[in-house]
């Protein structure tokens, strides 16, 4: 998927007058691309849209003209874009009680290691670019991680000719969940793949 360039981000004061015109679209596009895992975790599916509408958002809040910073945070958002042959989907634990949070986060860690697409006898898992073993926390997870689900060429060519259930599983240690994808979204996510 192509990258997000200098020139389509708008200046925060022309997206202010255009901002309620592109919520509605991805706030429509989001309903379609989100998947609530459980009461505690949920993701959502990300495209060119959703990932420029963060950075739009950005700008916006920040009221952002510096061309640095801008370029920086375009290089960062533009990690969130899937390569080709891969999806990708940001994945939040939302748990309103920040005690409860912390004490979930410490039992998950290394969570973004454990969350698969499966369909048909096909299992792709996900992987956190940029993830040193440096600067990972061993006794605590971010709430938000950033995924990558890299497909193999068969695997592409599988799903996109795969008619039955796909899945989304969650198989930490300490917490599994599986989902099936309802078929709007898995029918978003093949024409992103093809």
């Amino acid at each position: 998927m192509a990258s997000i360039l200098r020139e389509q981000v708008l200046p925060h004061q022309q997206y202010a007058w255009l901002r309620q015109k592109f919520m509605q679209e991805v706030i429509a596009t989001k309903k379609i691309r989100r998947v609530n895992i459980s009461e505690r975790m949920s993701g959502v599916f990300e495209n060119q849209l959703t990932v420029w509408f963060q950075i739009q958002e950005m700008v916006h809040a920040e009221r952002m003209e510096n061309e640095e910073f801008i370029h920086e945070m375009l290089d960062v958002y533009n990690e969130l874009l899937p390569l080709n042959n891969e999806l990708t989907m940001t994945l939040f634990i939302e748990i309103p009680d920040q005690e409860q949070l912390r004490a979930f986060n410490r039992t998950v860690v290394g969570i973004e290691d454990h969350v698969h697409l499966t369909f048909g006898t096909h299992l792709v898992s996900s992987y956190e670019p940029g993830e040193d073993d440096d600067e990972v926390n061993k006794e605590y997870t971010q709430s938000v991680h950033y995924l990558h689900f890299p497909f193999s060429d068969s695997q592409k060519a599988d799903f996109l000719n795969y008619s039955g259930d796909v899945w989304l599983k969650v198989t930490h240690p300490n917490y599994h969940r599986e989902i099936v994808l309802n078929s709007a979204l898995v029918s978003e996510l093949k024409k992103q793949l093809n």
